[in-house]
């Protein structure tokens, strides 16, 4: 058993750090028992978790599975109403001052999916990569590696509990989307090392990864080896359906639900573009709504995203 909270008083600026610039000060013991005592909480709880080295039986998960576009499933952990809330108090303090690989263009406030499409309309040569599992892939000792980089020790577990489930990253959890991509960031920089040294160039929408050429040269014979070899240094794998998907301009490639077209632009795809003509026909509110997101998707596509300095 580790000690309880011995340094928790301490300030970012007193221990080590991954990144340079200003920090949220470490929460103290009091802190933390505040936070716990706000949500209802026994005092004895933040003591009980640590000697535990589990958050049960104060905060739970609700695990379900929805539907994928594939026709698989996937597998959502909701957390708790609790544990939620103290989960979005986290990325209040602790997520402001970090900034992901440019290269990541998911889960950023004045980004999104057209981002990732625009990078690589008017290419050539497009790939197309999935990476399998991605959120039950990112492995808890990864999620207190990155802590311990900028908290001492014992507040690094204590939010590795707080952020993880049965050891991995849950899918469904407020703080999952922005550690999959601070964690990733040097992974992302090797990527787009490799991309650059091919003279491609590389974007990541969550597990989306992809690579496009300007000309019709292409990869080197070697580039998905050394890719996959760099994803399975962080602990990644191809989906072994969607994986690696090599694509000329001319065949009009979907990239994360959008079609790049020959022309060099970027459009929906024809089954969207029908549902949405269905849509229209039915006069139904339900009907309506989901029409309306379409619309709204298609404008957010339509056109390029200004580049961002």
């Amino acid at each position: 058993m580790w000690p309880i909270f011995t340094s928790l008083r301490r300030t970012l600026t007193g221990g080590r750090s991954g990144r340079t610039g200003d920090r949220p000060p470490v929460s103290s013991e009091a802190d933390w028992a505040e936070r716990f005592a706000r949500l209802g909480l026994p005092p004895e709880t933040l003591r009980n978790i640590i000697a535990a080295d589990s958050l049960h039986p104060y905060f739970r998960y609700r695990r379900f599975h929805k539907p994928k576009r594939d026709g698989g499933r996937r597998e959502i952990a909701e957390p708790s109403p609790r544990l939620k809330r103290l989960q979005r108090e986290i990325i209040t303090q602790y997520f402001a001052t970090e900034q992901p690989h440019p290269a990541a263009v998911a889960y950023q406030r004045g980004k999104s999916t057209a981002d990732h499409v625009w990078a690589h309309a008017g290419a050539e040569i497009v790939i197309t990569a999935d990476i399998r599992d991605f959120f039950p892939s990112t492995r808890a000792d990864r999620v207190e590696m990155w802590w311990r980089e900028r908290v001492d020790s014992e507040t690094a577990r204590l939010l590795t509990l707080l952020t993880t489930d049965c050891g991995e990253l849950p899918q469904g959890a407020p703080t999952s989307p922005g550690l999959s991509n601070f964690l990733n960031t040097e992974m992302d920089a090797k990527l787009t090392r490799r991309a650059t040294g091919a003279c491609a160039r590389y974007t990541r929408y969550c597990d989306d990864l992809a690579f496009s050429w300007p000309t019709g040269f292409g990869p080197p014979s070697d580039f998905e080896r050394g890719v996959r070899a760099t994803l399975h240094e962080f602990g990644y794998e191809l989906h072994p359906k969607k994986g690696w998907h090599v694509h000329r301009r001319g065949d009009e490639p979907e990239v994360t639900g959008a079609v790049l077209t020959r022309s060099g632009g970027v459009r929906l795809p024809a089954r969207i573009r029908q549902m949405m003509r269905a849509l229209a026909r039915r006069a139904t509110s339900a009907d309506t709504e989901r029409l309306k997101g379409y619309r709204g998707y298609a404008a957010m596509i339509a056109t390029r995203p200004r580049r961002r300095g």
